[in-house]
């Protein structure tokens, strides 16, 4: 399968995904982005064994949909939850977050941001690189993408 190629200029047309969880598996970087409109941003994710996305806080909503992997949820810094495969977790803006990948595999992740959060071609090898980019204003989403 091909990954889709990320539009970089105002979508005009849907984009057709017909398995996210196969077009995730096959994506071997930390961070992708798949798609962005105006309102929200499509991006997948693997987080290696023993890694994680790092706690972080967004000014936007996030739904993230487990593919493959176990993972702990921590929210404000003390609520704790275990996830595996199926399950969906909806992080309001201003909320504390990390998932932490506690399986023998990867950790894959289908993750809708609203608005976007990241620039519309990003892709990170790992969470230091993209945090790299991030802290110098480097992966700033589009201006046309900021509802």
């Amino acid at each position: 399968m091909t990954l889709p190629k990320p539009n970089t200029t105002p979508p005009k047309k849907a984009l057709v995904i017909s398995n996210i969880a196969q077009v995730a598996s096959e994506s071997d970087k930390f961070r992708r982005v798949l798609f962005t409109g105006k309102h929200s941003q499509l991006v997948i994710m693997t987080v290696p064994v023993g890694g994680e996305i790092g706690e972080e806080t967004h000014t936007v909503d996030q739904h993230l949909y487990f593919v493959s992997g176990t993972a702990e949820v921590i929210t404000d810094g003390k609520n704790k939850d275990d996830i595996g495969p199926g399950a969906h977790v909806i992080i309001p803006a201003g909320t504390l977050h990390n998932f932490i990948n506690t399986g023998p595999t990867p950790l894959i992740v289908s993750t809708v941001y609203a608005p976007a959060e990241h620039k519309a071609n990003t892709v990170h090898d790992s969470l230091e690189q993209g945090e790299k980019l991030e802290e110098a204003g480097k992966d700033d989403p589009p201006t046309w993408a900021k509802a």
